[in-house]
């Protein structure tokens, strides 16, 4: 039981421990104090939404790997919704 609770401990500080970042890594890659850089990596969240809805219309009529497909377009858009968000924010509290 110590073992558990220590392994949630660590996982704990790591997590408190990371940054924004760390969650998005194109923050680390393009910088957003620049406005072509700024669109450079929202472009690239926008092509991953753009491309697994497509994914989603051209695969969604599979029965199984349709479901698995939506679940897995579902997780990829969100996490890319957010990165913009983030992305636009960081923008706007620095400049």
């Amino acid at each position: 039981m110590d073992d558990v609770r220590e392994l949630f401990e660590k996982a704990k500080e790591k997590l408190m421990s990371m940054g924004v970042e760390d969650f998005f890594p194109l923050m680390r890659r393009f910088n957003t104090d620049d406005v072509k850089e700024l669109c450079m990596s929202v472009g690239i969240y926008l092509g991953a939404i753009i491309f697994f809805v497509i994914v989603i219309f051209a695969l969604g009529w599979i029965p199984v790997l349709g479901i698995i497909m939506k679940i897995i377009s579902f997780i990829v858009i969100t996490y890319a919704t957010v990165g913009i968000f983030v992305n636009l924010l960081t923008y706007l509290k620095y400049n």
